[in-house]
């Protein structure tokens, strides 16, 4: 009953929202591939194979080595996160100017903090 509470709840803050599990193999950061939420479909790699790749570990799950640290690479996580084709790649930060861009792109849903409360 409890888990029914939280999804109907109208009060939910910050601290009371969990959020998605990061999938163990992510590099530490912003952008992460939601644990257990990949087909292996291999689109989010051939957008941004300097970023993504195939565990070793798990078969088939996908995960970020690297994270964005240039303009072009940003470009690259995000156009990864808009052919995802099971929107299993999040962007878990509060940097406004990419959650705008992201909202920009109908992408609202794969973020875990939403611009609105952050101004």
């Amino acid at each position: 009953m409890e888990f029914l509470k939280k999804i109907f709840s109208t009060k939910a803050k910050d601290k009371d929202i969990q959020l998605p599990e990061r999938y163990p193999e992510n590099s530490i950061g912003d952008f992460y591939v939601e644990n257990q939420v990949c087909i292996a479909c291999g689109a989010p790699e051939a957008e941004a194979p300097d970023l993504i790749d195939h565990s070793k570990i798990e078969y088939g799950h996908c995960y970020f080595k690297k994270q964005p640290a240039t303009a072009d690479e940003l470009d690259r996580a995000i156009s990864a996160m808009e052919v995802s084709c099971i929107s299993g790649i999040r962007y878990g930060g509060k940097d406004k100017v990419i959650l705008k861009r992201l909202y920009d792109l109908g992408m609202q849903t794969e973020c875990d903090y939403k611009l609105e409360d952050l101004e």
